[in-house]
């Protein structure tokens, strides 16, 4: 397993492993009718303007995550990848590089992330059930998780 830091080259695989780990981890909030795909989400600018590193296994990318001063942003691992180590990888690599305390967002029910986030030390300060949208107007619940 390699952590390199994103190079534009990797745009494309990026892409392939956010909309399958996004996918799958809508699916586990009955929220597949929200998902948009990685090149047309609106948010594609932001997630750019982090600083990403990404996993490698054999040449191939298998993860990535992206984050800001203070707040972790986005991390995913293509699914069939998973339960290798590579999102603790991941984590190590941003930790080591993050000023504390750290804050990160994730859906309350996603176990199998919170497990990870718990694992290094994060605490839920918040919850919040809210609308996704006008056009989805499907409740969801979201906790703010901090490692001060």
């Amino acid at each position: 397993m390699k952590i390199k830091a994103y190079e534009k080259q990797y745009f494309d695989q990026l892409g392939m492993v956010m909309d399958k780990a996004r996918m799958q981890e809508l699916k586990s909030e009955n929220l597949e009718q929200v998902f948009v795909a990685f090149r047309d989400t609106p948010y594609l600018d932001y997630l750019m303007s982090c600083k990403i590193f990404l996993a490698f296994e054999d040449e191939k990318l298998v993860g990535f995550i992206g984050f800001k001063p203070g707040k972790i942003e986005f991390i995913y691992v293509d699914p069939d990848k998973q339960g290798r180590g590579i999102a603790t990888m991941l984590m190590e690599k941003a930790l080591n590089e993050l000023k504390r305390p750290i804050k990160l967002e994730v859906f309350t029910n996603n176990k199998q992330a919170k497990s990870l986030y718990k694992k290094f030390g994060f605490k839920t300060i918040k919850t919040v059930t809210e609308k996704w949208s006008d056009e989805y107007p499907v409740l969801f619940s979201e906790d703010t998780m901090e490692l001060e």
